[in-house]
């Protein structure tokens, strides 16, 4: 990316040998892009303290005219015109830094809408094909709008923002630096081959918002919602994330993925731990991360989502993630975020491959929903089970263990009383023990006091999971 004093300072230097300054690249207005193009207002501050003092200039050009003073007064002109084509070259600087800021954003936070405009599977991919066809206004429009509907864009503002993305098409096909700056990461070789993956944006838009958020310029994500469905049996909260705390969970993300180095994280509840997060070049057209704690254990992220999402998504794992044992992160291995819902689930495990999928976005990723799941995972990997087929079919037909729940839950059930720690808990077995593991986390963020109201009413299984805890 070419800074707007860099940008400004060529300028001049074209314009001292004759040439004449680059043409101005249409720009779409906005002030939020406006206000994140920091340097180009830095530039154009900078070019006005460096201007040249005007009033002795204007003593010197009313003198009467003589051969050394015409000399002067014509330099005198130069230098006036010079200092106004410094000024009027840094608002075009901070125009074309505003427009780049926009265009980027554009294509990270509709993204969906550039990928393959003429109709078609969406596949993360945008290629120079499908920017030209949105430029070009030969998309579906009805479609389009209902699109910008679905990410809330307001019914009043869909012909605007469809308008402005028309132009943020136009922006990137004409300035091949920047469009060949976001084409590398889907490419193994980091060659441009004319496909902008939902990796290659993230990659960039995260070099920029550390920037920002070193500054303390870029507003936290939001805090999760989570579910609270455990009365009225235990009545607990979760450890809450304040913006202040999700600021800094989310600055270290971007640290960390830019530097590709351990940073140190702090989780809701004042643990502390290093953590890697790597971003991974990939073919395909997700966004895709590993996070590796203290143990060694590195679970894998695959998004279909824009760069903000995947910054707060990152964040909201690593601070759950760290709140679970070491010795059983290992129960999942891959967490996926797909932007379509799921009418039947808000997130699912599959026992296959030890993998977690949360659907509809970011709208069901919370604790409750993150530790329900993992609960799975844990099942599975205390299930006392064999890894092979035959061990599984063997169960089928001589144990009286579920699958999927740790030794000694089916006798458990049966010891404590008939109540179970929700509604959804009565759906199986495994159900049972995910829910209960969900709220044997939450207590744990709530006291001692929480786990022993939790104790009282599910003494069985919670020795069960106590175990499990603390590694027994």
């Amino acid at each position: 990316m070419l800074e707007p004093t860099k940008m400004v300072k060529e300028a001049l230097i074209k314009r001292t040998h004759g040439s004449s300054p680059a043409g101005q690249a249409g720009t779409p207005s906005t002030n939020q892009a406006a206000q994140r193009a920091s340097g180009a207002s830095a530039s154009k501050q900078g070019a006005a303290s460096e201007s040249r003092p005007q009033t002795g200039l204007r003593r010197a050009a009313s003198d009467p005219p003589t051969p050394s003073s015409e000399k002067l007064g014509a330099l005198m002109k130069g230098l006036q015109s010079w200092g106004t084509d410094e000024a009027t070259l840094s608002e075009q600087a901070e125009r074309e830094q505003a427009a780049e800021n926009q265009a980027l954003e554009d294509l990270d936070q509709y993204g969906d809408l550039f990928d393959s405009p003429k109709g078609g599977r969406r596949d993360g991919i945008i290629s120079t094909n499908d920017l030209k066809a949105f430029s070009e206004g030969n998309f579906n429009r009805d479609a389009a709008r209902e699109q910008l509907l679905d990410l809330g864009v307001a019914e009043d503002d869909l012909d605007t923002t469809l308008d402005r993305l028309t132009q943020s098409a136009s922006y990137l096909l004409e300035n091949e630096e920047v469009l060949n700056g976001l084409d590398v990461a889907n490419d193994q070789r980091n060659r441009t081959d004319g496909r902008i993956s939902r990796g290659d944006i993230s990659r960039e838009v995260f070099q920029r918002q550390l920037e920002q958020a070193r500054n303390g310029d870029l507003p936290p994500g939001p805090p999760a919602s989570n579910r609270g469905g455990y009365e009225p049996t235990v009545t607990t909260k979760n450890s809450e994330r304040s913006p202040e705390v999700i600021a800094q969970q989310e600055l270290a993300i971007l640290e960390a993925v830019n530097s590709g180095e351990p940073v140190s994280f702090t989780n809701a509840n004042g643990q502390t731990e290093d953590l890697t997060v790597r971003q991974i070049n990939n073919t395909d057209g997700k966004a895709v991360y590993e996070i590796t704690g203290a143990d060694g254990h590195t679970m894998r992220i695959e998004s279909e989502l824009g760069a903000s999402e995947n910054r707060t998504a990152l964040a909201r794992l690593a601070d759950y993630y760290t709140q679970i044992p070491e010795h059983l992160r290992d129960s999942v291995d891959k967490i996926e975020f797909r932007r379509e819902p799921d009418d039947s689930a808000a997130a699912t495990f599959y026992s296959s491959n030890d993998r977690v999928v949360f659907y509809d976005g970011l709208k069901h990723l919370n604790e409750e929903v993150f530790n329900h799941e993992f609960g799975h995972g844990i099942g599975y990997e205390n299930d006392g089970l064999g890894e092979g087929v035959l061990d599984h079919v063997g169960q089928f037909f001589t144990g009286s263990e579920g699958k999927g729940t740790p030794e000694g839950w089916t006798d458990a059930i049966e010891a404590d009383a008939d109540e179970r720690i929700s509604d959804y808990a009565n759906t199986n077995i495994k159900e049972d023990f995910a829910e209960c593991w969900a709220a044997y986390m939450e207590a744990t963020d709530n006291g001692p006091e929480a786990l022993a109201k939790l104790e009282e009413a599910y003494p069985a299984r919670y020795a069960i999971m106590e175990e499990l805890y603390n590694g027994e």
